[in-house]
């Protein structure tokens, strides 16, 4: 088995120096960068499985590195480490295309934990790609029915057009499930036996869009030494999934519109028309009409997709639907691991934060508990610290010295933001011994 080879962006010395030492003797390839700027760098010569990129870096902050990643190297997983107070911003990257975050101060057993999450695919390591592919969806994939009037409605309008040709618009926030709707869309139609295909209009780079939608012929453009069958194309006689669709350049948006209207394309370099057979859905997070109004996105364009709409409601306005969510992707994740159930106390948790990052968030929240969690049942206990912010401190057994002190420096260190020589003087302690107690205990800061 190749080893998953790891790359660790973070500008603190002593953070780069651990991850190299603690995560090399557990299998992995680990390279390190003291920038964005140097990390991006070098994933121009390199391919890595999974990136661990700090949110707070000088000049190119995470954020932006997180970008640029993601259009060179789309399928490359990010997990952000963030401070307690960049929580938002992490959970923001979630709708960038990070995989996911894991807040400072951490413990070695948490990153692991979350890389190995990352990398497995039936005991081996996923392929790193450079390219953007045409995804094909597993059948088996569904929406999960809830109990909330607001979802009964999305289901009930899902199923009535999924049988018919009309182009279907999805709207609402990211992490939402979109994609899964579309999903369903396509598998109860009449297509659901040929290809679903997914351009992900964030991602397509400007210069190669038209190429990678409409396909090229051999010598259309330098360096295209073969003919290339595009996106559309692929999807005939199925359906073809443009999620992010408000992201499409307005260069292009004119050709889209054609091709919208009559299923007609050119592949560059050719003068032949070609036609496809092909069922359209969309999605996006933004206010298309918005969009309209500014400028960024052609009327006519807006007036084509706005045929059927269908809006799923975020996360926070139908709280009834959280329970049966947790205990679907308890489920899930019962396939690999020890299966678990969860508190009472934990759902009410649960159905009191804000999900800004909506069923994804959950599903990672979810997922965290679920490896985290000692015992067989997931109490308030065992989920993130910024989950229980409204809630009053739980009862706990009595703890070790050593686990009293590990606490006491970690809830210091969140209170200084990581600044480890305030954190020392707090303690009363010099730094080297601070230093030496975060690397005894395992701490990432």
């Amino acid at each position: 088995m190749s080893r998953a080879r790891i790359l660790a962006i973070d500008d603190e010395k002593n953070i780069r120096h651990l991850l190299r030492n603690e995560l090399t003797p557990e299998g992995f390839e680990v390279v390190t960068a003291r920038s964005g700027e140097e990390g991006l760098k070098i994933l121009k010569e390199k391919s890595f499985h999974v990136v661990l990129l700090d949110i707070r870096l000088p000049k190119m902050d995470g954020i932006e590195v997180l970008r640029h990643l993601k259009q060179k190297s789309p399928h490359t997983e990010v997990i952000m480490i963030t401070g307690y107070g960049d929580i938002q911003t992490a959970v923001e990257s979630m709708k960038l295309g990070a995989r996911d975050y894991i807040t400072k101060p951490f413990k070695l057993s948490e990153l692991l934990a979350l890389i190995n999450e990352v990398t497995a695919d039936n005991g081996r390591y996923r392929d790193v790609r450079t390219q953007l592919p045409a995804t094909g969806a597993d059948g088996s994939l569904r929406f999960v029915g809830c109990p909330s009037r607001a979802m009964s409605g999305v289901y009930d309008l899902a199923d009535r057009v999924a049988d018919t040709d009309v182009t279907v618009l999805i709207q609402g926030e990211t992490g939402v499930g979109k994609d899964v709707l579309a999903v369903r869309i396509h598998s109860n139609s009449r297509r659901k036996e040929n290809p679903f295909v997914v351009v992900d209009c964030g991602l397509l780079n400007q210069n190669l869009a038209e190429s990678e939608l409409y396909g090229h012929s051999k010598g259309a453009y330098s360096g295209a030494s073969e003919m290339k069958q595009g996106l559309v194309e692929r999807s005939h006689g199925g359906t073809i999934f443009f999620d992010e669709i408000g992201n499409i350049e307005l260069e292009m948006q004119k050709k889209f519109l054609r091709f919208l209207e009559t299923k007609k394309f050119r592949r560059l370099g050719e003068t032949k028309e070609r036609q496809v057979d092909s069922r359209i859905v969309l999605a996006t997070n933004m206010d298309l009409n918005d969009a309209a109004q500014r400028g960024a996105m052609r009327r006519d364009l807006f007036y084509r997709m706005d045929v059927i709409c269908i809006r799923i409601p975020p996360l926070r306005d139908r709280a009834e639907d959280i329970e049966c969510l947790a205990r679907h992707f308890l489920e899930l994740n019962s396939a690999d691991r020890e299966a678990k159930t969860i508190s009472p106390e934990s759902l009410m948790v649960l159905a009191e934060y804000s999900w800004p990052g909506n069923i994804r968030e959950l599903r990672s929240v979810i997922t965290k508990a679920t490896i985290f969690a000692k015992a067989s049942m997931i109490t308030p206990e065992d989920l993130p610290a910024h989950i229980l912010t409204t809630k009053k401190p739980l009862q706990s057994p009595p703890k070790s010295l050593e686990d009293l002190e590990k606490d006491h420096i970690m809830k210091v260190l969140e209170d200084t933001g990581g600044n480890q020589s305030k954190a020392a003087e707090i303690l009363g302690i010099n730094r080297k011994t601070l230093y030496k107690k975060i690397h005894k205990y395992q701490l990432f800061v």
